[in-house]
This record gives C-alpha cells, sequence and structure tokens, in this order.
C-alpha cells in the first residue's frame, strides 16, 4: 500500500503516543494529537475513523501490538503491550536520518518533476522502515560510489544547509596543499565529478573546489555570509562550473551530420540552436561565456566539430590542436640518421 507523508505522519505521531508511558490516551486524544501536528503544517484535519483505520492498518500490516487491557471506564486506553517497543517507522539513528534527509535536499532541485515526487515517496518509506530492502533493484543511476570525495558530499551539504563556516585544506592539481576559510554555497556535478562552490572569507568572487581534492575540513565559529547569488540561475551561461566575468557570446560551429544527431539529442548547452543543416552537416550557435570546460568539450568532438566564430575562439581552439599533436606526436619522431 503506498504510504504517503501526511500518513507517515499520523504514524509518527500514534507511535510517540503509544510509547508514552506517563499519559494514557483514549481514541479522542489520539485524534486531537494528530490533528495538532497537522494543523501545525497547515494539513487537512482528520476524523476519528481515520485514526480508527490507521491504528487498524498498524495492527495488521506491521504488527504492532497494543495494550488491551488498559481502560479508562467505559474508555479504551492505546498504549504499547511492550514498552520499549517502537514502530519500525523511526528505528533509524540520527546520522541515518541525516542522510536520507540530505537525499531529499539534493532532490529538491527536480520539485515538480515526477522523478522527484516518485523519490521522495521511495525515501519516506525507507526512513520509515517501509521499504523491502531485500528486493532487487530496478532503477540505476550513472554514480560512480568510488569516487574519491564522495565521503565527504553529506559533510559538505550539512555545512552548507546548517550555514557552517569551513576551514579546507585542499591540494589543486599539480600544485602544493592550500588552506582557505571559505562560506560554503553549493554542490554541483559536472563530468562526473562533484564541485563545492564557495566563497573565500576577504574575496567577493566563488571559488570551486573538487571534491576529490578536498583533504580535509573543519567548522569555524565565525560568522556566515549569505550568498548574493541565484545558484539556480548562476550556471545558465556557461558549460561546467568555471563562470569568468563578462557576457555570453555567440558561438557558431558546425559539425559534421553523424556527429550531429549525437548533439541533437544531446545538446552542448541549453542554448543550442540550429542555424542551418543539410546531408553532410549542420550549423549550430550556443550563447555561452567561454571556459575551460567548453574548451575540453569542443576538442572532445575532434574533426567533427569546426568553431567558426568568433575568430579568436577559433585561433585559440586550432592553437591547441595544434600543441596536442605536437606533444603526442614529438615522441614517435624518429633520430636523424
Amino acid at each position: 500500500m503506498p504510504v504517503d507523508k501526511q500518513v507517515l505522519l499520523r504514524y509518527q505521531v500514534l507511535n510517540k503516543c503509544f510509547r508514552n508511558q506517563f499519559r494514557e490516551y483514549t481514541l479522542d486524544d489520539l485524534v486531537e494529537e494528530c490533528n495538532k501536528v497537522l494543523r501545525e503544517q497547515d494539513r487537512p484535519e482528520v476524523s476519528k475513523r481515520t485514526i480508527q483505520n490507521d491504528i487498524a492498518t498498524l495492527e495488521t500490516e506491521y504488527d504492532i501490538e497494543l495494550d488491551r487491557n488498559l481502560r479508562q471506564g467505559r474508555k479504551r486506553l492505546y498504549r504499547y503491550a511492550d514498552a520499549d517497543y517502537t514502530l519500525p517507522l523511526f528505528r533509524i539513528n540520527d546520522e541515518e536520518r541525516h542522510k536520507i534527509h540530505d537525499a531529499i535536499h539534493v532532490l529538491s532541485q527536480f520539485e515538480g518533476e515526477p522523478l522527484y515526487d516518485w523519490a521522495r515517496i521511495i525515501l519516506m518509506q525507507i526512513e520509515g522502515g517501509l521499504f523491502d530492502e531485500n528486493a532487487s533493484p530496478v532503477v540505476s543511476f550513472q554514480t560512480n560510489l568510488d569516487l574519491k570525495g564522495l565521503d565527504h558530499f553529506g559533510q559538505l551539504l550539512q555545512a552548507i544547509i546548517a550555514k557552517r563556516v569551513l576551514k579546507l585544506s585542499y591540494t589543486p592539481y599539480g600544485k602544493p596543499q592550500i588552506t582557505a576559510t571559505v562560506y560554503p554555497y553549493y554542490l554541483k556535478e559536472y563530468n562526473d565529478r562533484w564541485y563545492l562552490i564557495a566563497q573565500v572569507r576577504g574575496y567577493g568572487t566563488f571559488a570551486h573546489y573538487a571534491l576529490d581534492r578536498i583533504d580535509s575540513f573543519r567548522e569555524l565559529a565565525l560568522p556566515y555570509k549569505e550568498p548574493e547569488t541565484e545558484f539556480d540561475e548562476y550556471f545558465d551561461d556557461v558549460v561546467g562550473v568555471t563562470v569568468p566575468e563578462g557576457d555570453p557570446e555567440n558561438i557558431i560551429l558546425k559539425v559534421s551530420k553523424p556527429r550531429f544527431e549525437y548533439i541533437r539529442t544531446k545538446p552542448l548547452h541549453l542554448t543550442q540552436r540550429i542555424r542551418e543543416e543539410n546531408d553532410d552537416f549542420a550549423v549550430v550557435t550556443i550563447n555561452v561565456k567561454v571556459n575551460k570546460e567548453l574548451e575540453s568539450l569542443l576538442l572532445s568532438y575532434g574533426d567533427s566539430l569546426e568553431v567558426l566564430a568568433p575568430e579568436s575562439i577559433r585561433k585559440k581552439m586550432a592553437q591547441t590542436t595544434q600543441a596536442m599533436h605536437q606533444k603526442y606526436l614529438e615522441p614517435c619522431k624518429k633520430p636523424a640518421q
């Protein structure tokens, strides 16, 4: 039987009442306790019949056992027969609860989409012990759980939510380790890699830190600085995570027809538009800020993609391609006889 958030909320209240050894609850008391919590969350109140059905469901489907001998005159009182019992719904520890709440927080970016509504219910049922953990998985996401740095994800997310200042130890590629005091704001995935977007204390710009290069971090007892940026829109003008200053540029690309069929279904950027298309090639435009991630993406298509404009980017791409060819071909040259 599907269990929605309001039902789980009522189950939580009933579980708390059944476990209370210092108060006796009649059915009317249980109805009032449930409705009090529902009112606090601006949810519709429920009737005595609904609570009776909830209790019957808990007894038949979740095997709870209530003390049937408790009475207040002619009225029945409701309490677990075993004072130490609790519904499996609430047997998880705080760490597990944090992880589930983190997952729901991450999924909130899809709110309004079917994926979010489905996943939210599944996660609540896992939290509630209502999901068969032995069932075979039927959905797979492209996530490498062995990636270095993913163990930081949960703690960094908690620091962002709780608005904590962090001191990071970080080792950039090919450079010595650095330390920085940062205000953490956002976590973003790009190209199978997670990044922390933060502002270094004392600076006005944002920095991004690959999670696999964060060596350690700890919280500092310093005031948190709220971001002045809406991160839902911050990355709209770029590919990747680096956001240069300046305005986006209109980039014109010529793509071979076989490659274009791939780009058609998986656009280079949300601004991608088709200017021309024939049997041999297509000409498309994207309106973005130029960064290293964009250059790497365009280079990954090799001879199948050509930058037509602007000229500055066309020349830069040509120079990069030539330098790459020289780098890899030089060791193959034979020594002079």
